[in-house]
């Protein structure tokens, strides 16, 4: 797969080979995230934000004794947020939001996809190949 490097309009003789060199800055580190919310912008750009989905602690937890003994099966939960017994919480934390470049979504998303069928893992099957 070819991309233009330069343009047509240059006077310099044409490469044989492009040397990538990775700046890492002191303060870079991983960060994990398991799920994305976004969507194009009016200007065509991917909005994409990655947060990580779990369910809070609690804001306490009340646990009787009996005969000095803690009741553990017995614990009161109280939720940091008030909701009926019958909703469950969910948190999302936004960790990270990208803008990228229509252009490149796609090859980023292939990119992606790539990296995870060489690794063997298979995570679903869709219309007849495993991803």
């Amino acid at each position: 797969m070819g991309i233009p490097l330069m343009s047509k309009d240059t006077t310099e003789a044409a490469p044989d080979k492009i040397r990538f060199l990775y700046n890492v800055p002191e303060d870079y580190k991983p960060i994990y995230v398991n799920g994305a919310y976004g969507g194009m912008t009016p200007r065509g750009e991917l909005l994409a934000h990655f947060f990580f989905e779990y369910h809070d602690i609690p804001a306490e937890e009340i646990v009787p004794l009996k005969e000095g003994k803690l009741q553990i099966d017995e614990i009161t939960k109280i939720s940091k947020i008030k909701h009926p017994p019958t909703e469950r919480i969910v948190k999302r934390e936004v960790r990270v939001g990208l803008v990228i470049p229509a252009h490149q979504v796609h090859s980023i998303a292939n990119w992606m996809i790539d990296k995870l069928k060489s690794s063997g893992i298979v995570v679903e099957e869709i219309k007849g190949e495993k991803v």
